[in-house]
């Protein structure tokens, strides 16, 4: 999936929105997802080592958020089902676990 360079900005503001929201350092939702904080700094920073590390990651901010009745930035880019792009890997998403 690419992005164009508008939705490339607007993706990553709204990533820092919502990690704001969750009142979660880049420290603990890497941990929650099997990694480092500067691994999720590059991503929410749109520059992934894989495409769906951003989804693991949104689904992950959009989950903790509902969880916690705490206010959602929407996503204006990475929007839908994901199982229903055809380029990424579904069973990596649900996994939930970006190493």
């Amino acid at each position: 999936m690419s992005l164009t360079p508008a939705q490339t900005v607007a993706t990553r503001e709204e990533f820092k929105a919502n990690i704001a929201n969750s009142g979660l350092s880049l420290a603990a939702i890497g941990q929650a997802l099997g990694t480092t904080a500067s691994v999720i700094a590059q991503s929410v920073d749109m520059h992934p080592r894989r495409i769906e590390d951003n989804w693991i990651i949104r689904e992950y901010l959009l989950t903790y958020l509902t969880a916690h009745h705490l206010p959602v930035t929407p996503f204006t880019a990475l929007t839908g089902d994901y199982h229903r792009y055809w380029f990424l890997d579904a069973a990596t998403i649900e996994r939930g676990v970006i190493d």
